[in-house]
């Protein structure tokens, strides 16, 4: 990422704040309002100017001000977001909404995302949680036709799965030893839930380097094959959310939108990108996988059950989003969801 020196910092910072809280491009008049940055009008305009060719701001029309591009708001918050925190009502209503949770596991995950959506104005999603894991034992891949590789899947419960990959042409028996074994390396004795995460952008050996069409063709319907055997339901709460947000007033993208929040596989792997024991996953813009959901943001995390990764909770939003307010907002009701299911799960 391109380094930023001290006046810079302080207006793509300013542009990011201002533009999340009014909506409208900053120019440099206003920067001079918010901020005193000891130089010119025409100077700050350069600086824009510079910041703009690097990348990280962006000028909707040639009259208007700028705004942050997806480079520039994943600069903010991986350098200049202020610490996630929430008001002490958003907290009090957190903590009280998890009092009168019910007993039930759908009216619990239901009700936490109702809350969540309230609380940061976004879309809320969540999988329900896992209840027991079955682990992927063994890939086995072998030559069906000059133009089909079968790929054969054993699970931990006894399971086997198959499917018929269609190739440009089926490598030899034993490249597809290489890739089996390959495969092995990525995926044995893990989860379902986690092989989504296991085979996103893998690093493919340099000896089967020539082969990465194959496994491309292989790893997309591995992780077909481990959406459709997780079955994983997913939650969603404020949809309506994103009528009040400007950059869907334009209807085709807040229908392309909708559409992909019906995809619920790939909605789970999204949701999935938060990593076990990791902090809050936030995914800018061109970031997402999916290409509706292109024009938002994701912040997601895992809750857990006990010591074990039980789930995913997150919400969706544009990429003009208040991150520390909704990161701080999805933490906590992640952590409060864990402890409510953890309780219940001793009792």
């Amino acid at each position: 990422m391109l380094s930023l020196d001290t006046r810079k910092i302080r207006i793509l910072q300013t542009v990011v704040i201002d533009y999340v809280q009014t909506t409208r491009p900053v120019g440099s008049e206003r920067l001079i309002e918010l901020c005193n940055l000891g130089c010119k009008s025409a100077t700050i305009r350069n600086e824009m100017a510079d910041l703009s060719e690097m990348g990280y701001l962006a000028q909707p029309h040639t009259s208007a001000g700028r705004i942050p591009t997806d480079r520039g708001y994943r600069y903010y918050v991986d350098r200049l977001m202020a610490p996630p925190a929430l008001t002490p009502e958003d907290t009090r209503r957190i903590r009280e909404s998890c009092r009168v949770l019910r007993n039930e596991m759908a009216d619990l995950i239901q009700q936490t995302c109702r809350v969540l959506s309230g609380l940061t104005s976004y879309a809320s999603l969540a999988t329900d949680p896992v209840t027991s894991n079955t682990t992927l034992r063994r890939v086995y891949l072998t030559e069906a036709s000059p133009r089909h590789v079968l790929l054969v899947v054993l699970l931990s419960t006894g399971h086997v799965e198959h499917r018929l990959v269609e190739v440009d042409a089926a490598p030899s028996d034993s490249t597809l030893i290489q890739l089996s074994n390959y495969l092995n390396t990525l995926v044995t004795d893990h989860d379902l839930e986690e092989i989504g995460r296991r085979l996103h952008a893998p690093e493919i050996p340099m000896q089967l380097q020539s082969y990465a069409p194959v496994l491309g063709k292989v790893t997309h319907q591995l992780l077909q094959m481990a959406a459709s055997l997780s079955e994983r339901r997913i939650f969603l709460e404020g949809a309506n959310q994103l009528l009040r947000q400007p950059e869907f007033q334009d209807v085709q993208r807040l229908e392309n939108l909708f559409n992909a929040l019906e995809q619920r596989s790939a909605l789970y792997r999204v949701l999935s990108r938060a990593l076990p024991d990791a902090d809050v996953a936030i995914i800018i813009g061109a970031e997402n996988e999916l290409e509706p959901m292109q024009e938002c943001s994701v912040i997601t995390t895992s809750y857990r059950i006990g010591s074990r990764t039980a789930g995913y909770l997150g919400v969706v939003g544009p990429t003009r989003m208040n991150y520390a307010h909704a990161v701080a907002a999805v933490g906590l009701m992640a952590a409060n969801l864990s402890k409510v299911l953890t309780n219940l799960s001793m009792a």
